[in-house]
Parts: structure tokens; C-alpha cells; sequence
């Protein structure tokens, strides 16, 4: 029986192999236009869009990268297609409010069961391109607890409001100087303060962002996450290193939900030498995340600190809080 394709289908066809054929050769420019006249014909061809999300995303156009990233998400029936588009419209968000103008939130914050304290940190930058790897804008840092007094200090707490410069070094890594307005809480004083940081940080492995309940891929994944920063403030006269080590193995619940068990090993020093600011601490540590995908974070920690200065006793802990951390282009 001799199979008749209606020209309409046979045209839309040869617009798509058309495109896979310049795609193979390496020409994206043309294949991308061959692509989009296929999706004319046939707009509903989710395969043909997850290709033209690569493909922009590939060449650095993102905004057209993520259109089609996000037909896919909403319109497809495959749940790999599904897993695939809604994990890349996450990170292409966050790498374009990366490289662009962008506000920035990191909100941190929890119970010591130790010091029977609670004890929060809150940054915020906007952030406003002036060049490739240049930054500025304001910022709001604050960190406080519920324990500390001038008598007996847990924690250096203070606001600070005012402007910065960003470069960027080279990926991940970034050298940032604050100029701003400080109040300092315990020492009942205020000045202006000047903050020179440099911050490196990285992820190694794979941490998987959106896993579909009915996809048949692995819903586990493992990374290990590194930061680093130092620093010199101003307020205090004091210079500030902090490392931080995090093995992670991500368990998948559905969507963007997922539960955590973690090892986290930090180290702190500064230049003063004052007990609270330079200890050794290890925890393991089991973290939830609702299937949202800019809800908070919740976790549960129990970690053992190890002081190096001063009368200071080591102890067991238990913390217990949320944090948040987003990037939005503006």
C-alpha cells in the first residue's frame, strides 16, 4: 500500500531535516532558521523547540533559549523532555541574572541549641553591569543574634548600608570592595566602613535541580560544593578567612523537591584572635526543599565546634533554620 504524505507535512519535514543537516555541518545560524520555519508549520513540535533551546543557548542568545526552554516545560508529554526544560530554564535564569543587571538575596538563619541563640545574616546586593566582569551598586548586610551582649559576645553584630565594586577574576572567582554606613551593635558605636573581599567558590559534580516524578533517570545525585573568602573590615580592624566544605548526596522527591544528607566542614580565623571567631566545626546535616523553586531551604544540623584561642569550651550542637539565596534579573 503506497503511503501518501500531504505536501504540508512533507515541506515541514524537509524543514526539519534541513535544519539537522546544517546543525551537523556546524553552520547554527542557518539551521536555527530552518528550525523556526519548521515551527511555523508546526508549532507544537517539542523536540524541535528543546533543540532550538540548545542551540541558542549554545551561541549565547539566552532570552530565545529560554522561550523555547519553557514552551517545552509547559507543553510536552514526554517526562525527560519535562525534566530536561524545566532544569535548564532554572539555570539559564540564574546564569543570565549572573552576567546582567540583577538583585541578589542570601538569607541565612538558625537556632544554636548550644548557645540557646538565634542567630541570622541577611545580604543583599543590586547589582548593575558597567562591563564585561564589572559590577556596582548598593548593598545591605546584617547579622545578629538573639544572646549576644557587650559583656559576652557570640557573634560580631552589626548593619551596614552602602555601595560596592565587583570584578569578576575569572569564573567563580571575584574580588569585591564595600564602601558603607556601619552601626555595631555591642560596641554601640557608628562609622564608615571599608570591606576589600575576595570570594571563590565552585560546585563539583552534578546536583540535579527538577526530576520528574515519572521520568525513569536517576533521582539521586552527588556534589560536593567550596567556598572561600577573605577579607578585611574596617569597623572591626580585623582580617577574616573562612573555608567551607560540603559532600552532599541529593535525594529527588518530585519536581524540585528534594532531601538532602550532608557533611559540612568550615574553618574560621581572624587577625585578632577573638575565641568566638576562630574555631574548626564539622556537622552532618539532612535538608529539605519544598517543590517550589525559590522556596527556603529548611535544614537540621548537628555539628561539634573545636575553638582554637582564648577560654572558649568546644561543643555539641544542634542547628536548626532555613536559608534562601536567589539571583532575579531587574
Amino acid at each position: 500500500m503506497l503511503l501518501i504524505i500531504p505536501v504540508s507535512t512533507a515541506y515541514t519535514q524537509s524543514l526539519a531535516d534541513s535544519g539537522y543537516y546544517y546543525l551537523n555541518n556546524g553552520n547554527k545560524k542557518k539551521a536555527s532558521q530552518y528550525f523556526e520555519m519548521h515551527l511555523k508549520e508546526k508549532p507544537q513540535d517539542t523536540k524541535v523547540h528543546l533543540q532550538l533551546g540548545y542551540l541558542y543557548y549554545s551561541i549565547g542568545k539566552l532570552d530565545n533559549s529560554l522561550k523555547h526552554f519553557n514552551y517545552v516545560g509547559n507543553h510536552t508529554s514526554d517526562p525527560e523532555e519535562r525534566e530536561l526544560s524545566k532544569s535548564a530554564v532554572v539555570n539559564i535564569k540564574d546564569e543570565r541574572a549572573y552576567n546582567g543587571n540583577s538583585i541578589e538575596v542570601y538569607f541565612y538563619n538558625y537556632y544554636d541549641s548550644y548557645q540557646s541563640n538565634y542567630i541570622a545574616n541577611l545580604v543583599t546586593h543590586v547589582n548593575f553591569k558597567l562591563g564585561k566582569g564589572f559590577f556596582a551598586g548598593p548593598y545591605l548586610d546584617l547579622y545578629t543574634d538573639t544572646r549576644s551582649t557587650p559583656q559576652l559576645i557570640y557573634n560580631d553584630r552589626f548593619i551596614e548600608l552602602g555601595g560596592f565594586l565587583r570584578y569578576s577574576i575569572i569564573k567563580n572567582l571575584f574580588f569585591e570592595l564595600r564602601l558603607g554606613y556601619a552601626r555595631q551593635f555591642d560596641l554601640d558605636t557608628s562609622r564608615i566602613n571599608i570591606k576589600p573581599m575576595l570570594v571563590y567558590f565552585n560546585r563539583f559534580g552534578d546536583a540535579k535541580v527538577y526530576v520528574d516524578k515519572n521520568s525513569k533517570t536517576p533521582k539521586t545525585s552527588m556534589y560536593m560544593d567550596f567556598y572561600y573568602a577573605a577579607m578585611y573590615d574596617y569597623k572591626y580592624k580585623n582580617a577574616f578567612l573562612q573555608a567551607v566544605l560540603s559532600q552532599v548526596l541529593r535525594f529527588h522527591t518530585g519536581g524540585y523537591s528534594y532531601v538532602e544528607n550532608y557533611l559540612v566542614e568550615n574553618i574560621q580565623f581572624d587577625s585578632r584572635k577573638l575565641d568566638y571567631n576562630n574555631y574548626f566545626e564539622i556537622g552532618l546535616g539532612l535538608r529539605f526543599k519544598p517543590n517550589l523553586p525559590l522556596f527556603p531551604v529548611i535544614f537540621l544540623e548537628p555539628s561539634y565546634k573545636a575553638y582554637f584561642y582564648g577560654d572558649r569550651k568546644n561543643s555539641f550542637q544542634i542547628k536548626a533554620g532555613f536559608w534562601i539565596y536567589f539571583r532575579n534579573k531587574i
